[in-house]
């Protein structure tokens, strides 16, 4: 095997084997009834683990090292096959410049062979192993239908400088001078990027492949099987869940993929758990089999779930997914992988550039929450009259940062005894704001803005509930990182 065409083909076709097993039953039917209730199966095809190259012998994708140069720019650098901390390892590294309007340096692999791209579909998204200098990096990919240089795919990953196994679902991949979102079934080539910003790049990566998370359906008792397979219901005011309001995410018994978060779930009176939002893409609505109703049941594995109504006017959404408790199990949050926060202090550009660079933070996302209309645009909002105000979406690991860490940096970064302005940018769309998604979330907001107006501040910010989190258009995403400068009314200041 000599070729990159079987070392891919090989790998891939492993996985595909591996896959069939499981849809089959194959690999469920070696487990004990136990063990098949919680597993779950870790599936991955790796591209390149860089583990057989020699001066005369290559195995794996052929990786080019590109820089903006081609475009004009004056970045530089190199890639090279070495051993790291007793790892075979793809070594880039390098020195990102904006001269010129250039900006990026990338290693890349094409993924096509005999004239055909590859189809990642079967896969949840992109994984790696790798060590960093602290850095932001990001993958890119590109597709059939990136055929100018400047247009790709982008999901940003930050290093720690210690070994991370970092996985990155497709739905993170953000166009770049594209209108349409990715499709996994057509990618053309993967590349490592250093890029938007002036830094020293040097990272090592071990490993990076494709992965997919398969769960095993867990073995349901005589009850749930009546609710869920069979589609019963199970009395009103019965359910573990029906006064429920602790904070989490409400997941499927059947399959354990998530279905609703806690911010969602309202009280109705109806005697079972009632949410006025799925999370995206997690709940299918199709009809009863009398067509009275509107069935809902779990997008992944089909479970019954229970019923959705609209029109009752219970919240703003108008909606009601009225579902048995049985057919749904909790995480609470503080067990949960990573965790989530919002804040509003301004111009959100200068916000994300502050806690981009906050230890603990995964990903960030500018946008638009606390409004009274759906997916609002930039001209609408600086409108000032559908209520929302700029803000950002952070996503954080709890076991290496605290909410109140983060909130800390969110009143040491802005100017919060203004109201319904920041600096020279004035209107309600600039006001200051806590987005409590949990009780406790809300509990430590109002616990720091308490120890700063004790020093003597006037504070200006409020702290309200969560509701829908609408993302800003692109451009507008990662704003300083593409850009260079730093924000002009965004300035830390220690204070706590």
């Amino acid at each position: 095997m000599n070729t990159t065409k079987s070392f891919v083909g090989y790998k891939l076709a492993v996985v595909v084997l591996l896959l069939a097993a499981i849809a089959s039953g194959g690999c469920d039917k070696q487990l004990p009834a136990r063990e098949r209730e919680t597993m779950s199966v870790k599936i991955r095809a790796a591209i390149d683990d860089f583990s057989s190259r020699t001066p005369n012998l290559t195995i794996g994708p052929k990786w080019a090292f590109i820089t903006d140069q081609v475009m004009g720019g004056v970045s530089t650098g190199d890639m090279e096959f070495v051993k790291y901390d007793g790892r075979p390892c793809l070594h880039v590294r390098g020195e990102v410049s904006l001269d010129n309007n250039g900006g990026f340096i990338q290693a890349r692999a094409n993924l096509h062979s005999e004239g055909k791209n590859f189809n990642a579909s079967a896969f949840e998204g992109v994984y790696l192993r790798a060590k960093g200098n602290g850095e932001q990096y990001a993958i890119h990919l590109r597709t059939k239908d990136t055929r100018l240089p400047w247009q790709f795919y982008e999901a940003q990953f930050r290093t720690d400088k210690t070994w991370q196994e970092i996985e990155i679902p497709f739905s993170r991949f953000a166009p770049s001078s594209l209108g349409k979102p990715l499709d996994s079934t057509n990618l053309k080539s993967v590349a490592i990027a250093a890029i938007k910003r002036e830094f020293k790049a040097d990272i090592y990566i071990d490993e990076i492949g494709f992965y997919k998370e398969r769960k095993m359906h867990r073995k349901l008792t005589p009850e749930e099987e009546r609710v869920i397979i069979d589609k019963g219901t199970e009395p009103p005011f019965s359910g573990s869940f029906y006064d429920h309001f602790e904070g989490g995410t409400y997941t499927c018994k059947r399959c354990g993929a998530k279905l609703f978060e806690s911010s969602s779930k309202f009280e109705s009176g109806c005697g079972w758990p009632s949410f006025d939002e799925q999370i995206e893409g997690a709940v299918k609505w199709q009809p009863d089999k009398d067509g009275a109703w509107t069935e809902i049941v779990c997008a992944q594995c089909g479970g019954h779930l229970g019923h959705v109504f609209q029109g009752e006017g219970f919240t703003p959404k108008n909606t009601r997914h009225c579902v048995n408790s049985i057919s749904l199990d909790f995480v609470p949050t503080e067990k949960q992988a990573t965790e989530r926060a919002i804040f509003a202090s301004g111009c959100f550009w200068g916000t994300e550039y502050h806690f981009q660079r906050a230890p603990g933070v995964i990903s960030t996302a500018v946008g638009y929450t606390g409004g009274h209309v759906d997916n609002p645009t930039y001209k609408q909002v600086c409108a000032g009259k559908t209520g929302h105000a700029e803000a950002v979406e952070v996503l954080y690991d709890p076991s290496k940062t605290t909410y109140e860490r983060l909130a800390k940096l969110f009143f040491e970064t802005h100017d919060f005894t203004q109201l319904n302005r920041q600096g020279p940018d004035v209107g309600t769309q600039y006001r200051s704001v806590v987005f409590y998604l949990t009780e406790k979330q809300r509990e430590t907001a109002t616990k720091l803005v308490e120890a700063l107006e004790h020093k003597g501040h006037d504070v200006k910010t409020e702290i309200v509930p969560a509701n829908r989190f609408w993302p800003a258009e692109e451009y507008h995403q990662d704003y300083y990182l593409k850009t260079g400068k730093k924000p002009y009314c965004h300035i830390y200041r220690k204070i706590f």
